[in-house]
């Protein structure tokens, strides 16, 4: 296999255990995906299949690890702007309103 048809596989293995988590009304986090992926593990008849699953436990298992321990930016340091976003969500509206007209329609 190369390395964009591991991908694939792993795109898809991820999307499974996800759907699967989501047809079944249960919570989606990384504790919740790395349990059904184990549970894939342990009902996977193909052995290459099994290996990529592990690997792929590991990568989640990596990326939790990595989440936790990012060091949080000091809001004084980034300005005004960053204090008013949260990670990658920023506000639509700015706190003053705009000039201009005040009809409505």
């Amino acid at each position: 296999m190369n390395r964009s048809e591991i991908e694939q596989l792993t795109d898809e293995i991820i999307g499974e255990a996800v759907l699967f988590l989501l047809k079944e009304n249960l919570p989606v986090n990384f504790q919740a995906l790395i349990r059904m992926l184990r549970a894939m593990t342990s009902g996977e008849t193909d052995v290459q299949r099994r290996k990529l699953i592990v690997k792929v436990i590991a990568e989640v298992s990596n990326t939790v690890v990595t989440t936790r321990h990012k060091p949080v930016p000091d809001e004084n340091a980034l300005g005004r702007d960053a204090r008013k976003s949260t990670g990658n969500v920023y506000p639509l509206f700015s706190d003053s309103p705009q000039p201009g007209n005040s009809k409505k329609h």
